[in-house]
């Protein structure tokens, strides 16, 4: 036998593809790696995040009015949404908002979570005769992700600055049409007296408060 009968007798083993599989192939080839590239974003984010880790690990049931607020939010990610979710301890604002936080970086968008008194103690720190970073540099580190999370905004002072400021940041991210979610232990009442009337304006056209009056889910 020739080398060339043994290369016929190698090509003949080779199953014959049709075009309509051979697209497939390559289709599934390409949604593995844009799985697999969406993964390394999500897992880039998620080291930089600061979401709580128990509510990351927390098993969450998609059930209630909790669920019902949940595909509410998770309608609006990713269309420069603002959300103010307000009520009692223990019934799941912030799980709603680290679950919208896992969302967003599994849509391979990056988000970010804080507090109102850390966000306005990085403020202060630009004071230091020392410090690197001005003021304009740490509202342009919170407006960059493609979700803010806030918490715990309702235990800010009530000052013109904090106001100025506050307002300054979800500004530019409304404009920018970027995702912001704030937390408060407050009546909608008192959440919209604590932001005041500019801000809350925003938030009513882009989102809207959440109200969250149901059973603890602790």
């Amino acid at each position: 036998m020739t080398d060339t009968d043994d290369i016929m007798q190698a090509f003949r083993r080779i199953p014959i593809v049709s075009d309509e599989e051979a697209g497939r192939r390559r289709r599934e080839l390409g949604e593995r790696d844009q799985l697999q590239t969406r993964r390394h974003i999500a897992e880039a984010s998620r080291r930089k995040w600061n979401a709580p880790e128990r509510h990351v690990a927390a098993h969450v049931s998609f059930d209630g009015p909790w669920g019902q607020r949940w595909n509410l939010i998770r309608s609006g990610l990713g269309k420069g949404s603002t959300w103010a979710l307000c009520g009692l301890r223990g019934n799941g604002k912030t799980q709603l908002a680290v679950q919208a936080m896992i969302e967003t970086t599994d849509q391979g968008r990056t988000a970010l979570y804080t507090s109102a008194v850390r966000f306005f103690a990085e403020i202060k720190a630009t004071y230091r005769r020392d410090a690197k970073d001005t003021e304009l540099d740490v509202v342009e580190r919170h407006r960059k992700p493609g979700l803010l999370v806030i918490d715990e905004v309702g235990k800010r002072g009530e000052s013109v600055w904090e106001g100025n400021l506050l307002f300054e940041l979800f500004n530019n991210r409304y404009a920018d049409r970027s995702d912001t979610i704030v937390i408060a232990n407050l009546s909608p009442q008192d959440l919209a007296e604590n932001l005041g009337a500019s801000l809350t304006s925003r938030l009513n056209e882009t989102g809207g408060v959440i109200h969250c009056d149901w059973p603890g889910r602790r």
